[in-house]
């Protein structure tokens, strides 16, 4: 062997160890999320996004002699993007906003952050080519998902049950508990903008798989140490002997996977009238403070139209990772969490719209309230074909001078 070939086979080796543990942590994540209905572990979810960063910062002080490993320190870096772009995105508890970024496996990840990206690593964040068929689409498709969302939703007169016999109201109040109330307020219904607030409650609705996780690894420990460190506490006792008793009666359940011949919107509707999540599994309530801001009506609204574009682009060659997503949604191997019938609808809209912002700058717009509004201001002119001409320049623009993610994140970071 020659001189340059035996550090070379020490790149080699080196490369394939952290692209093993890279793939291992990716496999630990994938297993959580599939087993506990989309379960996140932060502290795993920040090892591999420091695992991947690894990856492209021992590969990029050799591309000029390896161009052939361009692509898999690209992949890497788009990986760690989407790890952190994922966890930024979470709906967390307010209270526990600052939990992402407090620890070590944050402070590791914001180390790397800022090595790759004085190392040049921005250039791996490269946005694939966008040729006019995908910019026609995507503009057409943007201005469509506007469009139909521009009209307020919250004008409707709610079902008043009194105006009904008492048959009809118990059939009600019975079947639609979610839908009918008792005195409704009169319209509008929605949350203005300055009129935000913060929703507490002593209460959580969560799927039973993450319930009896959360319950036999947090509370139970918790409750254990608090007798250990004060023995013979016959209230620490008895809660013990609550929650040993709640974590029985939850494994004890048998449910069948909710059939799905009408599909719900995800959310609220598809929790509170079926009791089951939008992954067909049974919901149950324990007890776990939270704190959750309300949004807006514009909030909504923005929502609505990332999650109408994700299922318009679906399954039209403008995104291969979204593509394939589809198909597999579509297939058998994608069980309960699947539909060959209608697998647009059972996208994750927040976790795909990721992916396709990601490929696509121009769609930050719909996560930020002010552009959105010029969006929508451009999208709602009487004159649609000039309004998707205009959009699609936006979207040529944005494309070739918007930064990557992890130079977005890094900006972010006040450290």
């Amino acid at each position: 062997m020659t001189g340059t070939g035996v550090p070379q086979a020490a790149f080699d080796i080196r490369l394939g160890e952290l692209a093993a543990a890279a793939a291992g942590l990716e496999e630990q994540a994938r297993g959580l999320e599939e087993a506990y209905s989309g379960l996140k572990d932060i502290d795993l979810s920040l090892r591999l996004a420091a695992a991947r960063l690894d990856v492209c910062l021992h590969v990029l002080g050799r591309l000029a002699d390896r161009p052939d490993l361009r692509e898999t320190a690209s992949t890497h870096a788009l990986g760690a993007a989407a790890v952190l772009d994922g966890l930024a995105g979470e709906n967390v508890s307010e209270d526990q906003r600052g939990v992402l970024r407090q620890g070590s496996a944050w402070d590791a990840v914001r180390a790397r952050l800022r090595d790759f990206l004085a190392a040049g690593g921005a250039a791996l964040l490269a946005h694939p080519d966008l040729n006019d068929r995908r910019r026609r689409i995507l503009a057409r498709s943007i201005a469509a998902s506007i469009r139909k969302y521009t009209v307020p939703d919250d004008l409707f007169q709610a079902l008043d049950p009194d105006r009904y016999p008492p048959i009809v109201r118990r059939f009600l109040s019975t079947f639609f508990p979610v839908l009918v109330r008792a005195h409704p307020e009169p319209p509008p219904y929605g949350i203005e903008e300055g009129e935000e607030v913060v929703y507490s409650s002593d209460h959580v609705t969560l799927p039973l798989s993450q319930a009896v996780l959360y319950l036999e690894t947090e509370v139970l420990p918790d409750l254990e140490r608090r007798l250990a460190e004060s023995p013979g506490d016959p209230g620490l006792q008895e809660e013990i002997r609550r929650t040993e008793q709640r974590i029985e009666e939850c494994l004890r359940l048998r449910f069948f996977p909710r059939s799905t011949p009408v599909l719900l919107e995800q959310g609220f509707h598809t929790g509170g009238m079926t009791g089951y999540n939008a992954d067909g599994e049974m919901l149950v309530r324990i007890a776990l403070p939270v704190k959750i801001r309300s949004g807006t009506n514009l909030d909504r609204r923005m929502e609505l139209v990332r999650a109408d574009l994700v299922k318009r682009l679906a399954g039209r060659r403008i995104s291969e990772k979204l593509d394939r997503e589809y198909r597999r949604l579509k297939s058998l191997e994608s069980g309960i969490r699947g539909s060959s019938r209608t697998p647009s609808l059972k996208l994750d809209p927040v976790g795909c719209f990721r992916t396709l912002k990601r490929e696509f700058p121009v769609l930050a717009r719909l996560e930020d309230k002010e552009e959105f509004r010029e969006l929508s201001a451009a999208a709602g002119g009487r004159m649609p074909g000039r309004a998707e001409r205009l959009i699609e320049e936006i979207v040529m623009r944005d494309h070739e001078g918007k930064p990557g993610s992890l130079t977005r994140i890094a900006r972010i970071d006040p450290s």
